[in-house]
Parts: C-alpha cells; sequence; structure tokens
C-alpha cells in the first residue's frame, strides 16, 4: 500500500525532536512492507517571499521525506499562503508517487491540508490528532479549517480516549482510538542506575507550563527522603524552574540538562528508578511508555492519556495540581520502585505500543477507507 503522510510537526534540523513519534510510526509502517512517503510543512519566519518554499529531500530508515520550508508572507495572508504551497508541492510530489491514501496529522493545518490534497489526487484521507483539538483553534479562520477538514475525513484517529472524546463534542464521527507506537527495540539492553540514592526522571518541553514541572518542584520540596530528580528539556521556562528550585531550597536535589536529543533518551531514562509526568494535560504522554519500555515504573497525574495505561502494576496515578499528593506519590515510589515486575512492564509495553501493534491497527484503517471508497 503506498501511503502519503502530511503533518506540520516532524524531525528537523532546528527541531530535531518535533513530531519524532509520525517518523516512528513512517518507519514502522515501511518495515512492514508499505511504501511511505511523509512531506512536513512549516513556515520559514526569516525569509520573505511570496508564494514560495525550500525543499528539503531525505531518506530515514526506509522513509521518503520533504520537508517544507514556506517563506513567510504579508501578516494577514500568511496562514493561506502556507496552505496554498503546502498544496501545490505536495500535489507535484504525490502525482509521482500516487498514493492509495493520504494520512495527515494535527488538525491545523493538517485536516484541511489532507482533505484538499485528497480531493485532489481521488484518493481516501484520515486524519490523526495528536495534540487538543482546541489547540487547533489560534483563530476564527484556523477553527473554521479545522473543523471543515475534520467532518469531510473517511476517518479520524485519536491517540487516547480522552482525547476522542473531546473532537466528538467538536464533530459527529466516531473516532479511532490507536495509541503512539514506539521502538521497543532501542530501550533494550540497556544498564540500570547503579546508585544507592533513588533516581528520578521527567522529560518535557519548557515553553509552556502544561508539563507542570512546577507541580513537581514544590512537590519534591515536600519529599523528605534523599533523592536525585533529574530534569530533561528545554524552553523560555527553563530559567524560571531553575529559580523555583533555588526559592524551593532544592537545588541539591535538581540536576536540569537542558535539551535531549531524540537518541540520547533511552540513556537518560536507563539511569532513573523511575520516571514522573506531573502534566496538566496530556493527549498520551510517550516518555511514559519509553519509561515502561525500560522496565520501569512511573509516577503519572490524571491529567489525561496516562490514566488509560499507567496502572497498579507499572504505576501510579495521582490528581493533577496536586503537589501533596504527588508528593505522597513519589515517597512511596521511591521505596517501592525495585518492587515492580520488570519484565511484565516490558510485556505490557510491547503487547500495546510496539511498532506490530501499531501497523496492524492502522492498516485496519486504511484498508476500511479504501473499502469505503471502492
Amino acid at each position: 500500500m503506498k501511503i502519503l503522510m502530511v503533518t506540520p510537526w516532524y524531525p528537523d534540523d532546528r527541531n530535531p525532536n518535533s513530531g519524532v513519534f509520525i517518523r516512528t510510526q513512517a518507519q514502522a509502517l515501511t518495515q512492514a512492507g508499505h511504501d511511505v512517503v511523509v512531506i512536513s510543512s512549516k513556515i520559514n519566519y526569516s525569509s520573505f517571499g511570496f508564494l514560495s518554499c525550500a525543499i528539503q529531500h531525505t531518506y530515514t530508515g526506509g522513509v521518503q521525506e520533504y520537508r517544507l520550508a514556506i517563506r513567510k508572507s504579508f501578516p494577514m495572508y500568511n496562514q493561506l499562503n502556507m496552505i496554498l504551497v503546502s498544496l501545490l508541492q505536495s500535489r507535484k510530489i504525490a502525482q509521482t508517487f500516487r498514493p492509495d491514501v493520504v494520512h495527515a496529522s494535527i488538525g491545523y493545518p493538517g485536516s484541511f491540508w489532507g482533505w484538499a490534497l485528497g480531493k485532489m489526487l481521488g484518493v481516501p484521507f484520515v486524519i490523526t490528532e495528536h495534540t487538543r483539538i482546541i489547540n487547533n483553534f489560534r483563530s476564527r479562520l484556523h477553527r473554521q479549517l479545522t473543523l471543515f477538514g475534520l467532518r469531510r475525513a473517511k476517518a479520524i484517529i485519536a491517540v487516547s480516549r480522552s482525547l476522542a472524546k473531546e473532537i466528538e463534542s467538536y464533530v459527529a464521527k466516531n473516532i479511532v482510538v490507536i495509541p503512539n507506537t514506539i521502538d521497543v527495540s532501542r530501550f533494550k539492553g540497556l544498564p540500570s542506575s547503579a546508585s544507592s540514592i533513588p533516581q528520578i526522571g521527567f522529560l518535557g518541553g519548557m515553553n509552556t507550563a502544561v508539563k507542570g514541572l512546577d507541580i513537581l518542584l514544590h512537590a519534591l520540596a515536600k519529599t523528605p527522603t534523599e533523592c536525585m530528580l533529574h530534569i530533561g528539556g528545554s524552553g523560555i521556562l527553563l530559567q524560571q524552574y531553575k529559580q523555583l528550585a533555588i526559592t524551593l531550597n532544592i537545588t541539591d536535589k535538581c540536576r536540569f540538562y537542558g535539551f535531549i536529543p531524540y537518541d540520547d533518551v533511552p540513556s537518560f531514562i536507563s539511569r532513573m528508578n523511575f520516571l514522573v509526568c506531573s502534566s496538566r494535560y496530556e493527549t498520551f504522554c510517550v516518555s511514559l511508555i519509553e519509561t515502561m519500555a525500560c522496565g520501569k515504573p512511573v509516577v503519572a497525574t490524571r491529567c489525561g492519556g496516562p490514566e488509560e495505561f499507567v496502572t497498579p502494576e507499572n504505576g501510579i496515578l495521582v490528581d493533577k495540581e496536586n503537589p501533596e499528593k504527588l508528593a505522597e506519590a513519589l515517597s512511596w515510589m521511591i521505596e517501592h520502585c525495585r518492587d515492580y515486575n520488570s519484565e511484565a512492564i516490558k510485556g505490557y509495553v510491547n503487547e500495546r505500543f510496539s511498532e506490530p501493534a501499531f501497523v496492524e491497527k492502522i492498516t485496519a484503517v486504511y484498508q476500511g477507507v479504501m473499502g469505503v471508497r471502492s
């Protein structure tokens, strides 16, 4: 089957971790025998040009990738210019590739982009939403184009039931739930921490407060047990969080690493005894699954996605935005993290979130929409 994936989120030189889970899906489909082309599109705000873009063509893991860096246009026209250039360049690529299905990601611009491209090519289009649908509604135009495309998709896929429920409140369709996938082989045979002091991990972007690192730092300040929190991630709030650690007098318990490249994530997680997700909202949370792939337990807030796969056998769930409850969970996990069945946790991830599990589910969706078309 020939699959054309279009997405605004995809790894590039400036943002090597952006949408890396979409690349993982594309590579999984390729390894399963499908022919996959990915087109990503972003605005290059440092260069002006009307209806123009730079195109980077690469191959990664058997996947053919086209990155469109669309030059910025006039302020009121910029978004329309992005969509128009994305469509024109995508159609050129697709006319040579001749896909059987278009698979878009992210409501804006993915849904309208995928729908229009599918109409041009005469093939069905499906879309996977990875973020909250309201995150696409940055203006009235964004909202209208997002919902227009979603309502015309042959299938809408959400990465969790909580996200599916949110989408259903805007779009009268049955949403297919297919969780994100990871390459479990990246987390095999890694050495574990030999430290006698419990090592706690956190991974998350810091351009917004959604990951709840402030909540985790307040919880850590309430945790009397000796431990070390390793914090991976970067963003505009990083210095604010460092200052908060100083204010809370927990700098001796915190180590800030800044940006962690995708290839270094397995090594980072392997050195931890457990990982914490303190988010205010998550549609899924890949880092929790990656931690489980190492056979390690997790602590997570009830923030959407995590409560669908964090169980008593692999971790603890606590109420979100509650430092006191999170502190209690940290204290308990510090004492009991070594009591979990590591092999059982790995098996749970392999069964539900491995690449073969994803390919089986998504292929069924593709076959279904192609059947509707025929």
